[in-house]
């Protein structure tokens, strides 16, 4: 389990070719080792608050960042494990990628004998002697996949009539029934995946919460890369190719044109309106409860974790 990764994350651990990353244990970690970081911590943030407060919100969490993961390097125990990590899917989805795939390499040998008619050759015709069989079990495989089931020809030669094109349409018609069906079997095995890990995510928060931290904290950083950006502008339009350009306007686009609000609210009463429902106080509760949820977090000991949490995680908000 791990507390948080260093700033050596996984994917650009990857990109680098490493086949090793460190990682923090927080199971590990004693209740003196903790206020030891939250001591170093809290010295390490030397910046005055006025200042900090003027900064813009990505500075303030880059600077967080470096300043939490200096102290943990010198406090918290660590391990090195490795990056590669091929996530397990069931044997059934595993086997219809296979048949998808060699249907694939099929449609290809196929198509070049429709384009090249006079490479046809005996080892065309010995070949799909040993392919018809493989054809034939998926179709029975995943006869509910299909309309109905084509007839295949038992040789290559009598293809040669119309250059392979009525064996070609047959087995494009395969391909896309088992394509559909390849989708819709791997987004049921991500949805499942997905609800699986958050109902393990929610148990460990009543049964084990050094795993639902160490799991909310694991996350692979996840980046999209623009090669090409348009500036549309009223009177000098422009389209921007290189590299340098685009990083400088699409950082001044998001520093200075993205409204991001860093600042707590005052009231309840300025939230949106589609947001008062869900937060309106019950009518037999006061509103005073919620004061302290207004105030923001002051930079101390008992506060790091979770600021290291927001950090890591973003907060979600209907």
């Amino acid at each position: 389990m791990s507390l948080l990764f260093t700033s050596t994350k996984l994917a650009h651990a990857r990109q680098l070719k490493r086949q090793t990353c460190r990682i923090f244990k927080f199971d590990s970690v004693t209740d003196s080792q903790w206020t030891e970081f939250t001591d170093n911590a809290d010295v390490l943030c030397d910046v005055l608050p006025s200042t900090f407060s003027s900064w813009h919100i990505n500075q303030m969490c880059k600077y967080l960042q470096s300043r939490i993961l200096k102290a943990a390097n010198t406090t918290l125990p660590s391990s090195t494990v490795g990056n590669n990590y091929t996530p397990k899917i069931p044997k059934e989805l595993e086997t219809l990628t296979q048949h998808y795939r060699f249907l694939n390499r099929l449609m290809h040998s196929i198509r070049l004998l429709c384009k090249y008619p006079l490479t046809y050759s005996a080892a065309h015709e010995h070949k799909w002697s040993i392919h018809l069989i493989r054809l034939q079990n998926i179709l029975q495989l995943y006869k509910k996949v299909f309309a109905f089931i084509p007839t295949l020809p038992l040789s290559l030669l009598s293809c040669r009539q119309d250059d392979f094109k009525s064996l070609l349409d047959v087995l494009s018609n395969i391909l896309k029934s088992l394509r559909g069906y390849h989708l819709f079997q791997e987004k049921e095995f991500q949805d499942s995946s997905i609800c699986a890990r958050l109902d393990d995510r929610n148990n460990n928060f009543e049964t084990d919460l050094s795993s639902f931290i160490d799991s909310a904290l694991s996350r692979t950083r996840h980046r999209i890369t623009l090669n090409r950006v348009f500036l549309d502008h009223p009177t000098r339009p422009q389209l921007l190719t290189n590299p340098k350009d685009i990083d400088d306007a699409v950082v001044n686009h998001f520093q200075n044109f993205v409204p991001i609000k860093s600042t707590p609210l005052t009231s309840l009463d300025v939230l949106p309106d589609k947001w008062s429902s869900a937060y309106q106080p019950m009518a037999d509760v006061f509103s005073s409860i919620y004061d302290s949820l207004m105030n923001p977090l002051p930079l101390m000991n008992g506060y790091l974790p979770y600021l290291l949490l927001l950090m890591a995680k973003p907060l979600v908000l209907p």
